[in-house]
């Protein structure tokens, strides 16, 4: 079980447990790029970083995050899905596996990247802030507390070159869908 820190102010990131992702079962060589995320709640938003190192890393890279906030009461059918690739490029989105409809959520999302170099490779960097707001608009509530279960996973995924695909979690990359609920782990939230 993986825990979210619940905060006051803002997230200090290298205090946070960090789920680092090293499941990639389909990787038969040794390219498993270095992948991490965190997350935490505040007074008033959730906080997701996420976190990717390759060497050379291609534009369609990809660094996600599933979030499934009551997850206890559908099955981790409803969910926020935040990515970001190497160039940039951001999906934002509420999913309703019930239902089958999706949400774009990004103008609610405020989104900060980070990239940077060295000798060893390049590293980009993807802070979420959501608006507990958004947890009453899709779930009809905002209520959280210590102890309480959601469910979600953390991926690395590339359709490109060097394709590569790891979870926190794991999750079946074979099936038609891997970002799904029914690969979601669990989350608990406490106060450290």
């Amino acid at each position: 079980m993986f825990p979210i820190s619940m905060i006051t102010g803002e997230p200090l990131w290298n205090s946070l447990p960090a789920a680092k992702i090293i499941n990639y079962p389909l990787e038969k060589a040794d390219y498993k790029p270095y992948a991490q995320a965190r997350i935490c709640i505040s007074n008033d938003d959730m906080h997701i970083q996420l976190l990717a190192f390759e060497v050379a890393p291609e534009e369609k890279s990809t660094v996600g995050a599933a979030v499934a906030p009551f997850a206890a009461e559908d099955g981790g059918r409803r969910w926020f899905w935040l990515s970001t690739n190497r160039s940039g490029a951001m999906v934002c989105k509420f999913i309703d596996e019930i239902t089958g409809n999706e949400t774009d959520i990004s103008k609610n999302v405020s989104v900060r990247i980070y990239t940077g170099e060295d000798e060893q490779g390049v590293y980009w960097c993807s802070s979420f802030t959501l608006p507990l707001s958004l947890l009453e608009k899709f779930f009809g509530k905002s209520y959280l507390e210590p102890g309480h279960k959601m469910a979600g996973n953390f991926y690395k995924l590339c359709d490109g070159a060097k394709p590569h695909y790891g979870s926190y979690y794991p999750a079946d990359f074979t099936d038609p869908n891997p970002i799904s609920g029914r690969f979601f782990g669990e989350f608990e939230l406490v106060l450290y």
